[in-house]
């Protein structure tokens, strides 16, 4: 596998609506959208470690990758959350799994 904290295609500042809006599919209004990448970049940082910088968490593809699967999540479940218990996607799970043990390294 390679590495990814080195990567020529990592971006610098993450993601924005558009990038959702291409990944999506779809024309969505880019406030829900960037509301959505807030709260999805937060708690992906929350989950690992909320003392590290947001741009050393968007320097990493699978970060980046994270964020759009919990926005994916959120975009399609949003009137669905408010009632329901719904876990968050075992993919979402396993990609911050994956970010605690890269970030660690970078930091230790």
């Amino acid at each position: 596998m390679a590495d990814e904290t080195n990567s020529p295609r990592a971006p610098s500042t993450g993601i924005g609506a558009s990038d959702i809006q291409d990944y999506l599919a779809i024309d969505g209004d880019e406030d829900v959208l960037k509301s959505l990448i807030e709260y999805a970049e937060e708690d992906a940082r929350g989950s690992i470690d909320s003392s590290i910088d947001i741009e050393v968490y968007r320097k990493l593809p699978i970060f980046n990758q994270a964020v759009r699967t919990l926005v994916d999540f959120n975009y399609y479940n949003r009137g669905a959350l408010s009632g329901q218990q719904i876990a968050y996607p075992k993919s979402y799970q396993y990609m911050l799994n994956k970010i605690r043990w890269k970030v660690g390294k970078i930091n230790g």
